[in-house]
């Protein structure tokens, strides 16, 4: 098969936070990333919420640029700024490991005995 397989479609529309269980709305970038924002409009929120002509949810924040909503958009907060249960953090991995940790395991050759 010459081309990989398509993406799967992101989650899209009104579903439940898979971490705290909230109602949130699946939305789709500029980029084509799956983005969560809180169901209930919200005027302090940065995110910029709309409906395409097809259903799809689209989100895009605000921007010196474009500092307000347009059209039939409503601003939304973005769920992970008020999730209760956060993230996981990630370890940092090691970037270098030391010598005796290196060394371990490795058999001797013989101009090494």
């Amino acid at each position: 098969m010459p081309y990989p397989p398509p993406r799967p479609p992101a989650p899209n529309g009104p579903a439940l936070c898979p971490r705290c269980l909230a109602q949130v709305i699946w939305c789709v970038t500029v980029n084509q990333r799956a983005q969560m924002v809180d169901l209930q409009p919200d005027d302090k929120g940065n995110s910029a919420v709309r409906r395409d002509h097809t259903g799809r949810y689209l989100v895009r924040q605000l921007t010196k640029e474009r500092p307000t909503t347009e059209g039939a958009e409503a601003l939304h907060m973005p769920h992970v700024a008020t999730c209760p249960v956060p993230a996981p953090r990630r370890t940092a991995t090691p970037t270098r490991m030391s010598a005796a940790r290196v060394r371990q395991g490795v058999r001797p050759v013989r101009w090494q005995r």
